[in-house]
């Protein structure tokens, strides 16, 4: 004889919130990007972005191989993001805070586009810090 089963199917999705890290983890993907199409661009010489302001930093150079560094550690931070690892997460938040900072800087030069991408960032933390919730709850149920 066989004991009775009590399961019951409870129908939910694994993972809510997979949305919003799928757009954390894309907008990571694309500010590294960019970040390191400019440090190859600096790296190379191109005065395009450093017109003016070479007086201010010098030889741009050794700013264009640490963008390079932080731009290839953004793009190897996205899939982490879109997994939910906690080196994506931390790599993500850092570099919506170090974006935050970038766009207040530049609100006087053209405060519509910083806004928008204000806005932007916030919903990206938003999204990193839901997923740091979520695997909080999960790491202390069990």
């Amino acid at each position: 004889m066989s004991s009775p089963n009590n399961f019951q199917y409870t129908a939910r999705s694994r993972f809510p919130g997979v949305g919003r890290l799928i757009f954390a983890g894309s907008w990571l993907a694309v500010i590294g990007l960019l970040n390191v199409f400019y440090a190859i661009s600096v790296i190379a010489g191109s005065e395009i972005f450093i017109t003016t302001a070479s007086w201010l930093v010098g030889d741009a150079r050794p700013w264009g191989w640490l963008m390079l560094l932080v731009g290839l550690v953004q793009l190897a931070a996205a899939p982490a993001v879109w997994i939910g690892r906690p080196f994506g997460l931390w790599v993500g938040v850092a570099s919506v805070c170090g974006h935050v900072a970038a766009a207040l800087m530049f609100f006087s030069d053209s405060a519509s586009i910083a806004l928008v991408l204000l806005i932007v960032d916030a919903a990206v933390l938003s999204g990193l810090i839901t997923a740091f919730d979520r695997r909080a709850r999960s790491w202390r149920a069990g």
